[in-house]
């Protein structure tokens, strides 16, 4: 037997059916998922198209790129399940609001979550200075909004 820690066979062998269970347990989420219906979503239109031309730069490839495999998730009629990962300053917040351009000119209500109140409050104003000036209705909803301000975010 070894002294160090996870190097024993046995402890291989647990680690490696554990993360073959997790793996499995994924796989199976992943496909029930996939069988779950969603309203497939037009190609992008007029607000989308506006919303670019108001940018003061343009989209990078990599951009574009993420940009259109949204949209080609968005049109397919299963939900879509994608993380925008990457440093910041690359574009995740331009990003998401291309992809907010399209569910409201389908006509829905989009929600984009941060992991603090600080970024939140960023995008809400990121949002708000592009879409606005477009028409579309922008609300920031937090944990310490409470009573009847929040039901009147809920329901913009």
């Amino acid at each position: 037997m070894c002294k160090r820690s996870g190097t024993h066979p046995f402890q291989q062998r647990l680690a490696f059916e554990e993360l073959l269970a997790h793996q499995l347990s994924l796989r199976e989420l992943r496909h029930r998922h996939q069988l779950k219906q969603a309203p497939g979503m037009k190609v992008p239109g007029k607000l989308s198209q506006s919303f670019l031309a108001t940018l003061p730069f343009t989209l990078t490839a990599a951009q574009q790129r993420v940009v259109t495999e949204i949209t080609h998730d968005l049109n397919r009629e299963h939900p879509m399940q994608r993380l925008a990962q990457g440093d910041v300053g690359s574009g995740k917040t331009v990003v998401a609001a291309l992809a907010t351009t399209q569910a409201v000119e389908a006509g829905y209500q989009v929600a984009i979550m941060a992991p603090t109140e600080l970024l939140a409050e960023q995008h809400r104003v990121n949002f708000t200075q592009w879409l606005a000036p477009l028409g579309v209705s922008v609300t920031w909803l937090s944990g310490k909004i409470k009573g009847k301000t929040r039901q009147q975010a809920l329901v913009a």
